[in-house]
C-alpha cells in the first residue's frame, strides 16, 4: 500500500469513529431543556387560540339561542294579540290612572294565587272562543259537564326564573293552551305558571311608551313591558345573553279583532222552587238595548228569555240532578255582545 492510500485510509477510520461516537452520545441536557421550552410554548398559544375559538363560538351559539327564543316568544305573544279583542281591560274595568294590571285580573276573575303570584303582570289579553259545538262540555272532556267557556283570559308576567331555567327572570303564562292549529278548546282548562322564555334581563329601566300627542299605557317590569295603545302593542325584551350583554327585541303586534263591545257580567240574585233570579250589569250603550237569555241543559242550548232590563227570572227545566247553564248577550241594532260567562245551578 502506497503512502498516500494509507494515509486516505486511516483518515477514514477517524472519521467514521468520530460519527459513530457522535451518534452514541445523543443530545446534551441543554439542548433538551431548550427543545422543551420551545415545545411548551407552541402547544400554550395553540391551546389558548383553541380555547378562544370555542368560547367565540359558544357566545355567538347563546347570542343566536337567545335571539330565537325572543323572536319565538314574541311571534307568540304577538299572535294572541291579534286574537284578542280586549287588551289589559275587562267588561268593567281598564287599565288607567289608579287601576292596575292587577285590579283588571281580578276583576275578571282571577286571582294572584291562580297565577302563582307573580312578580309583575305585564300584559292580559280576552280572546273570544267562537269554535262550534255543544253549549255543555261533553263526558271526556277535561270540564266534564261545565259550560264552555266562551272567552280565553291570558295573562303573561315576569318573575324570578325557577330551578332548571336560565336566570335571572322568566316570562310566564296563564290561558289555555293553544291545539297545533292555534284553535282553542274550549272545555280545556287554563294552564297557570307556563314558563314561555327564560334569561329575561334585570334591567329596571322601563322604555318610552307612546307620544306626547298619543300617549299610551306601560306595564311590566325588569326585562319585559308592554306599551299598550289601542288596539297596539309595543313588546320590549330584554334578553341576558351573558353577564356583561344583553340582547333587546321590540316590535309592534296590533289586535286585528279588538273592539269596544262590553260583555255582560250575569250574577245569580236568588232561587224560588225551579225558578232561578238572574241580573247582569253592562257597561255599553243604555239606549235600544235588548238582552238576550240563553239556558244549556245536556248539551243543547235554548233562549229562555228576552229582556230589556237587566234582569230575568228563568225556569230550571231540566231533571233534578242535572247542571243548567245561563249565558246573556247584549244586542243593538246590527250588532252583539260577546256572550257573558256562564251562571251554573244544578237543579
Amino acid at each position: 500500500m502506497s503512502q498516500n492510500a494509507r494515509f486516505r485510509w486511516l483518515l477514514l477510520r477517524r472519521v467514521a469513529a468520530q460519527l459513530s461516537r457522535s451518534e452514541q452520545q445523543g443530545f446534551t441536557l441543554i439542548e433538551l431543556l431548550v427543545a422543551s421550552a420551545i415545545t411548551t410554548i407552541v402547544l400554550t398559544v395553540v391551546f389558548i387560540g383553541v380555547l378562544t375559538a370555542i368560547n367565540g363560538n359558544r357566545l355567538a351559539e347563546a347570542r343566536t339561542r337567545r335571539r330565537i327564543d325572543l323572536s319565538r316568544a314574541f311571534d307568540f305573544i304577538s299572535n294572541e294579540i291579534r286574537m284578542a279583542n280586549r287588551i289589559n281591560q275587562t267588561a268593567t274595568t281598564a287599565l288607567g290612572g289608579s287601576v292596575t294590571l292587577e285590579d283588571v285580573v281580578t276583576s275578571s276573575g282571577l286571582t294572584m294565587a291562580e297565577l302563582g303570584n307573580p312578580d309583575a303582570i305585564v300584559l292580559y289579553l280576552e280572546i273570544p272562543i267562537s269554535e262550534p259545538g255543544p253549549a255543555i262540555c261533553p263526558a271526556g272532556s277535561p270540564n266534564a259537564g261545565a259550560a264552555r267557556a266562551q272567552v280565553d283570559r291570558i295573562v303573561y308576567d315576569v318573575r324570578p326564573s325557577t330551578n332548571g331555567w336560565l336566570p335571572p327572570r322568566a316570562v310566564h303564562r296563564h290561558g289555555r293552551i293553544p291545539r297545533l292549529d292555534g284553535s282553542i278548546d274550549p272545555c280545556s282548562r287554563p294552564v297557570s305558571s307556563d314558563t314561555l322564555v327564560d334569561a329575561i334581563a334585570n334591567q329596571a329601566t322601563p322604555p318610552e311608551c307612546g307620544t306626547s300627542a298619543r300617549p299610551g299605557q306601560l306595564s311590566g317590569a325588569s326585562g319585559f313591558y308592554a306599551c299598550v295603545n289601542g288596539a297596539e302593542v309595543d313588546l320590549n325584551f330584554k334578553s341576558d345573553v351573558t353577564n356583561l350583554e344583553v340582547h333587546r327585541l321590540s316590535s309592534k303586534a296590533a289586535s286585528r279583532v279588538s273592539n269596544n263591545i262590553a260583555i255582560p257580567v250575569l250574577k245569580r240574585d236568588g232561587r224560588t222552587g225551579d225558578t232561578l233570579d238572574l241580573s247582569w250589569t253592562w257597561t255599553g250603550a243604555s239606549a235600544g238595548v235588548t238582552y238576550r237569555v240563553f239556558q244549556a241543559v245536556n248539551e243543547t242550548q235554548t233562549e229562555v228569555a228576552s229582556e230589556t232590563n237587566q234582569a230575568a227570572s228563568v225556569p230550571l227545566t231540566g231533571n233534578i240532578g242535572e247542571n243548567h247553564c245561563y249565558t246573556v248577550i247584549a244586542t243593538f241594532g246590527s250588532l252583539a255582545s260577546l256572550e257573558s260567562d256562564p251562571l251554573c245551578e244544578i237543579k
